[in-house]
């Protein structure tokens, strides 16, 4: 009977190790994971590529052509409106969902970004609101979004 206590505490210690080191494991994996995702968030470059790829694919899709340094159009950028169906149609193109997936905006929320980006309810948007909303919806809710709800509310 003594040898047969002395395998089952065994078998539960090496349990409790084996507990151990996966947790410890997962917090690592957690944290890295953590750590790559600020990373790709913070990244200018990144941001400033996709951005650019979108607001020159919505001119394009709306039959306008930019210059190729887009910082000298900015003005006639970022107040030119954006109607709903032309917006719904642009999303669905494969480079504009690419760009957005770069971007970590998730495919789900595609089909409402719209209804999300117009905040006036004006029906159309403008592309200062697109990369202002698209700049917001980039990584996990924080405290300071939920707290901007409650005070809409």
């Amino acid at each position: 009977i003594c040898c047969l206590v002395l395998f089952f505490v065994t078998i539960g210690l090496f349990n409790v190790i084996s507990a151990i080191f996966v947790e410890s494991t997962m917090v690592t994996a957690m944290t890295l994971n953590a750590a790559r995702k600020s990373e790709r968030l913070s990244n200018t470059k990144l941001w400033a590529t996709r951005i650019s790829v979108l607001v020159r694919t919505l001119f394009e899709y709306n039959g306008l052509e930019l210059k190729e340094n887009m910082s000298e159009e900015i003005s006639n950028v970022s107040s030119m409106p954006v109607e709903e169906s032309v917006f719904q149609a642009w999303i669905r193109e494969p480079e504009v969902v690419k760009a957005l997936k770069d971007l970590e905006i998730p495919t789900e929320d595609h089909k409402y970004l719209f209804d999300i980006l117009d905040n006036d309810n004006t029906g159309s948007i403008l592309v200062s609101q697109l990369v202002d909303g698209l700049q917001r919806l980039r990584g996990d809710p924080r405290r300071s979004d939920i707290i901007t709800v409650d005070l809409m509310v």
